[in-house]
């Protein structure tokens, strides 16, 4: 086979795998086998977004598949039901248009590529400047593919696209022709739409959450009264309320911080992933405490009641738990008795020298000996305030680098050091870009690890 008609077979096979990559790419989470590399159980996965989760009862297996063979499996009786309105949503998102545009504003060759020596055209890295821009609904995790004659590949941004709002990026791309390369936003509104519901429902929960725990001041005493009979029937039923809301919140909050976690994922072949290592030993935490506010015998006629044979009796305990000098990012308090222990997720940060009251129930013989302390997870504390004030700060840098790389490739008249301007710029911006995509990864995994 001559050289000249190989060469030909290639190119075209180039871009056949490119132009089918662009055709079927859209912004999601990474594959099931990528969440369990990186340290989710089989049983919480997320399927990508026009995919739906099915339960295979003859395989006892939870897996991801498209709605038509969901269907199929369903009516062979070894799948469990999936309601009809959901299949139709999965069926129809590939027809949904993208929420926002990509313009080219430039595109740049790399400053010091050249790309390889050879007779036929070279492949040079070029730097893709563009502008991301949201239309009337705010995308949440922007992912730009970007294609060429040579290459295809998505780019994750780093922030998230207000709506009706824009700014300026970059990205390197190989490509013969510069002219080949360019850009679309995939984000169809599922995501967006996921993490709104999400984090809505964290918010109404955490309203409810606030409104009962402010109850608790008319209920106990400012001194040492003793609680009547109608004190502690109400504060029983408070403490169920908001032990139930409690772990409602975790598990919500749980559920946002898994979508988030493998949505910033690293963007890795799955035989490259390894599972995230996050490391809860502790440590004391200086200034941090809680304090017991009062200690009621659970009434009768609320579903737990005293056993009665043994003597253990099931106690309300509310307590207010404080912090330090620093914020208590992931706060947890160990409730310990006479009979058993139990450490309680708060759900909500504690910001530094304030506190929260918050109530638990516990077993107990003997009343007096309940007592309550902050749990040691002072170093996961630091750990997410840490990354959460990096992330900050490494965006702060990246918005600057934005801006200045706009003024430049608007400019009329384009200075002489143009190319090498826009190389460093663009170079910068990819690398804020990659290390907060990172920072973002450990920081949502963390948080999924606090609150499942």
């Amino acid at each position: 086979m001559q050289p000249k008609f190989l060469l030909l077979i290639i190119a075209s096979l180039s871009v056949l795998l490119v132009t089918q990559v662009a055709e079927s790419s859209f912004a999601d989470v990474v594959s099931p086998s990528k969440q369990v590399k990186i340290g989710l159980d089989k049983a919480d996965i997320i399927c990508k977004t026009h995919l739906v989760k099915v339960y295979r009862i003859n395989a006892d297996s939870i897996d991801c598949f498209t709605p038509t063979t969901a269907e199929k499996l369903i009516k062979a009786g070894i799948a469990n039901e999936i309601p009809k309105e959901k299949l139709e949503a999965k069926k129809s998102f590939r027809q949904s248009a993208p929420i926002g545009t990509i313009t080219g504003l430039d595109t740049v060759k790399k400053f010091g590529s050249e790309g390889k020596f050879t007779t036929t055209p070279r492949t040079v890295e070029y730097l893709y400047v563009f502008e991301a821009c949201a239309n009337e609904k705010t995308i949440r995790a922007p992912e730009v593919l970007i294609t060429s004659d040579s290459e295809a590949k998505t780019v994750k941004l780093a922030k998230k696209i207000q709506s009706n709002t824009c700014f300026t990026s970059s990205a390197g791309i190989k490509a013969v022709d510069p002219n080949s390369i360019s850009g679309k936003l995939t984000n169809k509104g599922l995501i967006s739409d996921k993490l709104t519901e999400l984090e809505g429902n964290i918010s109404q929960l955490q309203e409810k959450l606030s409104v009962l725990k402010k109850s608790f001041s008319g209920v106990i005493p400012k001194d040492s009264t003793p609680l009547t009979d109608t004190s502690k029937v109400t504060l029983s039923g408070t403490a169920d309320e908001i032990v139930k809301l409690r772990a409602e919140l975790n598990l919500a909050k749980a559920e946002l911080n898994k979508y988030l976690y493998t949505l910033h994922s690293p963007q890795l072949p799955a035989s490259q992933f390894a599972k995230q290592k996050l490391t809860f030993t502790g440590t004391p935490i200086d200034g941090a405490s809680a304090k017991i506010l009062t200690v009621s015998k659970q009434t009768l006629g609320n579903t737990d009641t005293p056993d009665t044979v043994t003597g253990v009796k099931l106690y309300n305990v509310v307590f207010e738990a404080c912090s330090g000098n620093d914020v208590l990012r992931a706060p947890e308090v160990r409730i310990s008795s006479d009979n058993e222990e139990k450490t309680i997720k708060i759900a909500e940060r504690i910001i530094a020298n304030s506190c929260q009251m918050s109530a638990g129930k516990i077993n107990a013989l003997d009343s007096s000996s309940i007592t309550t302390e902050i749990a040691n997870r002072g170093d996961i504390s630091a750990n997410i305030i840490k990354l959460e004030s990096d992330i900050g700060l490494l965006l702060d840098e990246q918005v600057m680098h934005q801006k200045e790389l706009n003024k430049l490739v608007v400019l009329s008249v384009k200075p002489a050091d143009y190319e090498q301007k826009v190389s460093e710029l663009s170079n910068r911006i990819i690398e804020l870009r990659n290390e907060m995509r990172d920072m973002k990864f450990q920081l949502y995994g963390n948080l999924y690890e606090v609150y499942k």
